[in-house]
């Protein structure tokens, strides 16, 4: 898996190992400068997807996560559904706004952010009408089957762990998307 993910991001994984002596475990990254947009960072951007194929919908998924690592990964994950539109936030006072204002079809949401808890978030989203309807699925790095079973409590839609498992993610994102389309359906 570590293999994996440190290829994705276009480095090397190795060992060197001694009989006696030891292991030395070790990998290389690329370093970048981090990119500079011209706008204010407190602000989200859309990222740029693919021309959608056969007058498919438009959905938007809103990620709501601070590390920009995570960020990244998801990024590479949702380009390759050009009918999804991926908008982000780096905080959950943030993500509220932008899911009031941008109304998505299905938020991602990271348990630990700064200022307030995911859960937190998650709470006050299912207390506003304009969002309660929002399917919610939690991207955690607590994994304990404690904290799913809170998580799932809580409210979320579904409960998913890092390391991402890719197409248990990209399952969980059809189903999601499909469960919003209904809500729209029915509140119509």
């Amino acid at each position: 898996m570590s293999k994996r993910l440190v290829e994705l991001m276009g480095g090397l994984i190795g060992v060197e190992s001694t009989v006696g002596q030891g292991s030395v475990f070790w990998f290389e990254l690329n370093s970048t400068a981090e990119p500079h947009l011209g706008m204010d960072p407190a602000q989200p951007a859309a990222i740029a997807q693919a021309p959608i194929v056969n007058g498919a919908p438009l959905r938007t998924l809103l990620y709501v996560e601070d590390n920009p690592a995570n960020l990244k990964l998801i990024e590479r994950l949702v380009a390759r559904r050009p009918e999804i539109s991926l908008l982000s936030a780096r905080d959950g006072n943030l993500g509220i706004q932008l899911a009031r204002t941008n109304q998505p079809d299905v938020i991602l949401m990271d348990i630990n952010l700064p200022g307030i808890s995911g859960v937190e978030a998650l709470k006050i989203l299912r207390e506003d009408p304009v969002t309660a309807h929002i399917p919610v699925v939690a991207l955690s790095a607590n994994a304990m089957p404690r904290d799913i079973e809170k998580g799932l409590q809580a409210g979320f839609f579904r409960y998913l762990t890092k390391p991402i498992k890719v197409d248990e993610f990209m399952d969980t994102l059809d189903v999601a998307l499909q469960f919003a389309a209904q809500e729209v359906v029915q509140s119509n």
